[in-house]
């Protein structure tokens, strides 16, 4: 087994997407919140490098380039752990899905708005669901020895080696 530090090498190509759900009706709500660093402990059950699975990033581009490290997948991935998450806030919004009454729907963005999302829990009517962290572009990859590859996917998901130009 072998650990690895995986770090976004691009500031702001990290988001962080929270889905709350409501105790007792449809509705559901995804909070994105955009960040400029993001950086995660990975571990493989090999001491090869990680075989990373890209996927498409929900509301992306339509590559299959994206990474999301709460519930990465691979061959050899064993365990990810955040390390860090920095700034907060650069971009985001708030989508709700599953409640037709419009004034609803404005009353729970302008509480998520004053409040932050988090603020829905203590309301009792809602609860988080799952967290997703999404990554793309390149991704700087660095081993317990602090031998740094730094890897990009292409828009099929196939690993490549960075070049910086």
């Amino acid at each position: 087994m072998a650990w690895f530090s995986v770090k976004t090498y691009y500031k702001k190509s990290c988001e962080q997407h929270e889905y709350f759900v409501q105790r007792e009706g449809e509705g559901r709500i995804k909070v994105v919140d955009g960040f400029r660093f993001c950086e995660y402990k990975i571990e493989t059950n090999d001491d090869k490098f990680p075989e990373f699975e890209f996927t498409f990033v929900p509301g992306g581009d339509g590559k299959k380039d994206s990474l999301d490290l709460n519930n990465l997948t691979g061959k050899n991935i064993e365990y990810s752990e955040l390390v860090e998450m920095f700034d907060g806030g650069c971009w985001g919004g708030v989508e709700v899905e599953g409640i037709e009454d419009e004034d609803e729907v404005e009353e729970l963005e302008e509480f998520i708005s004053e409040n932050g999302a988090y603020a829905l829990e203590d309301e009792d009517e809602w609860y988080l669901d799952e967290t997703e962290v999404w990554v793309w572009g390149p991704l700087e990859v660095t081993d317990e020895d602090g031998n740094t590859r730094i890897i990009i996917a292409d828009e099929n998901g196939n690993i490549t080696d960075f070049v910086d130009e």
